[in-house]
């Protein structure tokens, strides 16, 4: 059977059928994933139980992994998962739900905002894999919008004012919005801004743009 990708939403965002993510990818699979990922997007894989090691395995078609490291305050001998994997929970190394004001789990909370996955880092991640292996009965859904459609959207004056500004991406500042804002000297350092240019191409010839939203 052979991957489809049929369109959900207006402007973007398909769901895919006919992979087992489970299954090493063919050649061509994984160049028609890829090429689905710059015309949607967003792409939805449904009823795929997956291990983490089957997850990276999967990923790993795409590009190197991003490492999981200088994004986050837990310690690194505090990790629950390895550094190839990016652990958004709220379960500490022992799989025990954190305590309410425990410093990572606050932390955390700033995943809740509107944001662009690694564009805090001077090279973002080309893609971000999501993957539950918990979900509540009901609320916590995962939100997402297309900001190609956001740049297609602007007047010819808005695209004219952001043409040449460059948007500093900052952790702490989204934390701060939260009203976590005790970050060590190291932490600091760790998590100094990146600036990219608001502007930015996407997909694979780079003939479609997208606007990044930034702080003022």
């Amino acid at each position: 059977m052979s991957i489809t990708i049929r369109q959900i939403h207006p402007v973007f965002a398909g769901e895919v059928s006919g992979v087992d993510l489970r299954n090493p990818l063919t050649a061509e699979e994984a160049a028609a994933i890829e090429a689905g990922m710059d015309r949607h997007a967003v792409l939805v894989f449904h009823d795929q139980d997956i291990t983490d090691e089957q997850q990276l395995a999967f990923s790993r078609n795409f590009g190197a992994i991003e490492r999981a490291v200088g994004g986050n305050v837990t310690r690194d001998e505090d990790r629950r998962l390895s550094f190839d994997m990016a652990d958004i929970s709220n379960l500490d190394k022992d799989n025990k739900v954190m305590a309410r004001d425990d410093r990572r789990r606050m932390f955390n909370l700033g995943n809740e905002l509107w944001h662009s996955d690694s564009s805090y880092r001077v090279i973002p991640a080309k893609f971000s894999l999501l993957s539950a292996r918990a979900i509540p009965d009901a609320g916590g859904n995962t939100e997402f919008a297309d900001m190609r459609a956001a740049y297609d959207a602007l007047d010819d004056k808005t695209r004219g004012e952001i043409e040449d500004l460059v948007a500093e991406h900052s952790l702490m500042y989204s934390r701060g919005i939260l009203g976590f804002g005790e970050f060590t000297p190291e932490e600091q350092k760790t998590f100094d801004a990146s600036h990219d240019n608001m502007r930015q191409g996407w997909g694979g010839t780079l003939d479609q743009l997208a606007a990044y939203l930034a702080k003022a």
